[in-house]
């Protein structure tokens, strides 16, 4: 009998150890059971603009806000484009600055614009983008001086008539308030622009 219970002892401590395996396994399994999120890899961060905002929700932009978002990114095509000719044509000092921070600040707003569900096919924004190519093409004729304040002219207007178009069309077709808030910043962005570009014009910002 002694022998037994030497030879039945670590048998029943195998047998326990593996209970009790099983049973932390069980409870990791539960853990993860279906219908429970696992939230540890929840990644905020790669959530788009708006998204995972309780005023986003699940609602889809009217046609007029999706219109209005997809003129918005013509706009900002159109100065990352102008931007990168301007550097192409060799403009320095000041001018290449702003020509760069055009790309850069408009990159953004396209990027942010986008994550709202702009109509980039709407007739207005399709129209916003064919006047912006008309636009590089009579700039693209221009070199040297002539090229750079023609430039400098063309951030003027351009930016002008922009922040007309966001008091006007863009802002007031706004239904989602993320979305007013959004336009409402880059009309602030848009006139800082404006007031850069005029300071260019006038020379007191350098060239």
């Amino acid at each position: 009998m002694k022998n037994i219970r030497r030879i039945a002892t670590p048998a029943l401590l195998a047998l326990a150890i593996a209970g009790l395996t099983a049973c932390g396994q069980d409870r990791n399994d539960a853990d993860m059971a279906p219908g429970v999120p696992d939230t540890s890899a929840a990644d905020p961060a790669a959530q788009p603009p708006g998204a995972t905002d309780p005023a986003f929700g699940d609602s889809q932009p009217t046609p007029e806000e999706a219109a209005a978002l997809g003129v918005l990114n013509a706009i900002n095509e159109h100065e990352i484009a102008a931007g990168e000719q301007a550097l192409a044509k060799g403009v320095t000092g000041a001018t290449a600055d702003y020509a760069r921070l055009m790309i850069d600040q408009h990159t953004q707003n396209r990027t942010q614009t986008s994550a709202f569900g702009p109509d980039e096919q709407a007739q207005d924004a399709q129209a916003q983008r064919q006047k912006g190519e008309q636009e590089r093409a009579t700039l693209d004729q221009l070199d040297g001086e002539a090229y750079r304040k023609a430039y400098v002219d063309a951030m003027v207007k351009g930016h002008t008539q922009a922040l007309e178009a966001l008091d006007q069309k863009l802002i007031p077709a706004a239904t989602r308030e993320d979305v007013r808030q959004h336009l409402t910043t880059t009309r602030e962005h848009v006139a800082q622009h404006l007031e850069q570009a005029r300071a260019l014009q006038s020379g007191t910002s350098g060239q």
